[in-house]
């Protein structure tokens, strides 16, 4: 069915509408051709029995003729050419108020406010009892080209909400006929699922770490007296220092005692070592 407005050979498609929109045209032109040809024949006629009328009166064979006769024989004229023009009619009855019918039709046919208001009134009366599927098919676009979608208003573009629960639940229907078919909500729903996916193991995994911070073991003595004994050392090197830097008097200078040492002798060089130490040890205890 969704596909259906799209055939030619559907009743209410937009070519056949048009189609036969141009052949009611068409034959309503033809129609009114032919009536003011009938009508201009009628006239002439009229003209023609005038002017026959008016040669015999200047002939003076007019007033020999009664004027009753003359008038009868008009009427009987009128009379046979009404009927033979309203014999030629679809319903095939007589018809002596043609001429006043097709005047009338003439008069009104030039208001189209009349013309206008009068349509609207025939087509309220036929949609009482006839159901147009034009209201359907006002827009040719199928639903998965339409920009602007309500989900109140179905694809058909009556709203629902005006009709029974039968009509929402047969909407729903259809909306989910269509969405199954749209490759683009599927891809819709799987990058929902997967977003979903995405933060649910976001916030597992903050939970997770969260939790094992809390149950993590308290730190052991051990470490805090290491801490406390570093904190301890820094501090008694920063005031040493400071002292130093105010005190420098108070700084014992110890002198290097450089020492001879020579790679290419270096058993005389400890032997020489050796005797100095012994020399300045003796003399130090005789001194003593």
């Amino acid at each position: 069915m969704n596909i259906l407005p799209h055939k030619s050979y559907h009743v209410y498609n937009l070519k056949n509408r048009e189609r036969v929109r141009q052949d009611e045209e068409k034959a309503r032109q033809e129609e009114e051709a032919k009536a003011q040809r009938q009508e201009i024949s009628e006239r002439e006629r009229r003209l023609q029995i005038l002017r026959e009328n008016a040669r015999a009166k200047q002939q003076g064979l007019l007033s020999e003729i009664p004027k009753e006769q003359a008038a009868g024989q008009l009427i009987t004229t009128n009379q046979k050419l009404a009927i033979q023009s309203s014999a030629d009619s679809v319903g095939g009855h007589i018809n002596f108020w043609s001429d006043l019918e097709k005047e009338y039709a003439r008069t009104v046919s030039t208001n189209p406010e009349y013309e206008a208001e009068k349509k609207a009134k025939e087509q309220k009366l036929e949609r009482q009892y006839t159901m147009y599927f034009d209201e359907v098919l006002k827009d040719p676009k199928p639903w998965y080209l339409k920009s602007g979608y309500n989900s109140s208003i179905g694809s058909s573009g009556i709203d629902d909400e005006k009709y029974s629960i039968d009509g929402k639940i047969k909407r729903k229907k259809e909306m989910g006929i269509k969405s199954a078919d749209d490759p683009l909500h599927l891809m819709k729903i799987n990058l929902d699922k997967l977003s979903k996916k995405k933060k649910t193991n976001t916030v597992l995994d903050n939970r997770l770490k969260h939790t094992k911070e809390i149950q993590s073991d308290p730190p052991s003595l051990s470490t805090i007296d290491k801490l406390r004994d570093e904190r301890l050392k820094r501090e008694h090197e920063e005031r040493l220092r400071t002292l130093k830097l105010l005190n420098p008097h108070m700084i014992n200078k110890q002198e290097s005692k450089g020492r001879y040492f020579s790679q290419f002798n270096p058993e005389a060089t400890s032997a020489a070592h050796k005797a100095s130490e012994w020399e300045s040890t003796h003399t130090h205890s005789a001194r003593s």
